[in-house]
């Protein structure tokens, strides 16, 4: 991809891309919050936050890993993110029974279906088909470079 062509597709789909992130942070910072907060009133606070943590750190991993093979072309990972959304909003839903903060909880319930519907979007759906496009170019060129240097090693060798 020369430059330009780069600096296109970046203006394109970086804003998409990186809101599907940010979405998915705000996702976890907020779910977590309601958690602590209804789940770590009465319990050992070191293990509560432990286990919080925990959760949240894979969480946040397993987002990484599935963006990095987003990026690289394989747009089966979205699936992956779907369902760290579904998760979210699936554990925050049945917190409005321990009456949390409306502001937080109505934030905790809106950044996983923004996020549900960035993934959902035109133009997420157009970035990843043409990842998947870039990914095939790649494959082909690394297939065309091998193959040059077996015909070269086989002429050195004769």
């Amino acid at each position: 991809m020369r430059s330009v062509e780069f600096l296109i597709f970046m203006r394109r789909y970086f804003p998409v891309f990186i809101a599907g992130i940010f979405t998915a942070i705000f996702s976890f910072a907020t779910t977590s919050v309601l958690y602590f907060d209804a789940f770590c009133q009465g319990a050992v606070l070191e293990k509560c936050l432990m286990f919080g943590f925990a959760v949240m750190i894979t969480a946040t991993a397993l987002m990484c890993i599935c963006h990095i093979f987003l990026v690289r072309g394989r747009p089966i990972w979205v699936w992956g993110v779907a369902i760290l959304f579904l998760a979210c909003l699936s554990l925050v839903l049945p917190m409005i029974g321990h009456r949390p903060s409306k502001v937080i909880y109505l934030s905790a319930v809106s950044f996983p279906l923004l996020g549900l519907l960035i993934l959902n979007s035109d133009r997420h759906r157009a970035m990843r088909e043409s990842l998947l496009v870039i990914r095939h170019k790649r494959s082909r060129l690394q297939g065309i470079h091998k193959a040059r240097l077996r015909r070269l090693k086989a002429e050195r060798c004769k």
